[in-house]
């Protein structure tokens, strides 16, 4: 495994670079993606749109794994070092250029995150990050009590010692998401095949042949594994390292209410947004988070009773269901991405903060297939840094 540190310092010397031409056999444009998540399902779409011959395959349903339970969140804020805050930025312009593509059916909330920290509960270190993002020219900015009520009138938010509004941060549905690019993937001519279990993986001489399915033998040029915490066993089975993680996340999510939230909003403790369709979505830490609970729609209970503090216009709503998921996390932090060393074909995407990349990891992922580039801003990402050790 590769630690941070070592990681910071191959940015810097540009240790990573993989020569994509080299890696591409010539021939063919039939590509077959592994996952329909959000990442999946951007890769898809970017590649079908430039004329790729597309199969995306998925274990279960469109985004029923990690993406169905992801709190969504769009941001660049709180990412480090400065090259990952530059790719997520470049993944909050590429879901504006997506939604001029797609139109109003791709339902973005762009109305940025209020974030705050009561005196003394690290309001000093809330103003540090946004200051060091500041420095980087993100758009956000301390804003004092009368501007947070503003911001977020049904928010009560209790003694404030420090605040900041993120303008550019957004969010997402991302199951709504997922089905219009699978939908505007499929009339560039794609097809999306469900349920289909990757079993095995026919290899000779440096390149996957075909992917052995529950369907039967699937041939095809170039194989995309963007399957989340999935694409370990299926890279494992070419040889490739792909060091993964999870995280548990625990969210509640009420029935459509009247609009409450034009924006996603941080209170000390939860984390608060609402859906285009009402629905609020919360999640975070709470006094008794070490009690036991006897089910799940009683955690959810809990962690709605916790946002009402901040949003009293909750207090008394139940739970309607509540999600919980495993969050894909590389094991340095960052995104592994590009194709395998050893087998020529195999192109490897997975990544934490999934819904903020997706489709400009889709953008640039076309790119490095369809016209055999390598993009700069992706060498730090490469699967080999695990390889080198």
């Amino acid at each position: 495994m590769m630690n941070r540190r070592r990681f910071l310092q191959a940015i810097s010397a540009g240790a990573m670079a993989v020569p994509l031409r080299s890696l591409w056999a010539a021939g063919g444009d039939r590509v077959v993606v592994v996952g329909a998540g959000i990442l999946g399902s951007s890769i898809a779409y970017h590649l079908a749109k430039r004329g790729a011959k597309v199969t995306v395959l998925e274990k279960k349903a469109p985004a029923s794994g990690t993406t169905a339970d992801s709190f969504a969140y769009i941001n660049a804020s709180h990412k480090q070092p400065r090259p990952y805050y530059e790719l997520n930025h470049l993944g909050i312009q590429a879901w504006r250029r997506l939604q001029q593509e797609l139109g109003p059916e791709l339902q973005v909330q762009w109305g940025g995150a209020v974030e705050w920290r009561a005196a003394g509960e690290g309001s000093e270190k809330l103003l540090t990050t946004l200051h060091q993002y500041q420095q980087w020219g993100y758009d956000a900015w301390q804003i004092d009590e009368e501007d947070l009520h503003r911001l977020a009138p049904q928010v009560s938010p209790g003694p404030v010692g420090a605040a900041a509004f993120y303008k550019e941060d957004a969010a997402v549905d991302p199951v709504q998401a997922v089905n219009l690019l699978l939908r505007k993937a499929r009339e560039f001519g794609a097809t999306v095949d469900y349920p289909v279990e990757v079993t095995g993986l026919d290899l000779a001489d440096g390149r996957l042949r075909a992917l052995q399915t529950t369907r039967g033998r699937i041939e095809a040029d170039l194989f995309i594994l963007a399957a989340g915490i999935g694409t370990p066993p299926l890279a494992k089975g070419a040889g490739a390292e792909v060091p993964l993680s999870t995280s548990t996340g625990v969210l509640a999510h009420t029935a459509p209410l009247p609009a409450l939230l034009d924006r996603v909003v941080f209170a000390p403790g939860a984390s608060i947004r609402q859906n285009s369709d009402g629905s609020i979505i919360t999640s975070g830490t709470f006094e008794g988070k070490t009690q036991e609970f006897p089910n799940d729609k009683s955690q959810g209970q809990a962690l709605l009773e916790n946002a009402a503090r901040f949003v009293p216009k909750l207090r008394g709503v139940q739970v309607a269901r509540v999600t919980t998921g495993s969050r894909v996390l590389p094991k340095d932090g960052f995104p592994i991405l590009g194709f395998d060393e050893n087998v020529r074909n195999l192109y490897i995407a997975a990544t934490h903060s999934g819904v903020t990349l997706a489709p400009v990891i889709g953008q640039f992922v076309s790119l490095e297939v369809l016209d055999r580039i390598s993009v700069d801003v992706l060498q730090p990402y490469r699967p080999a840094r695990f390889a080198r050790g």
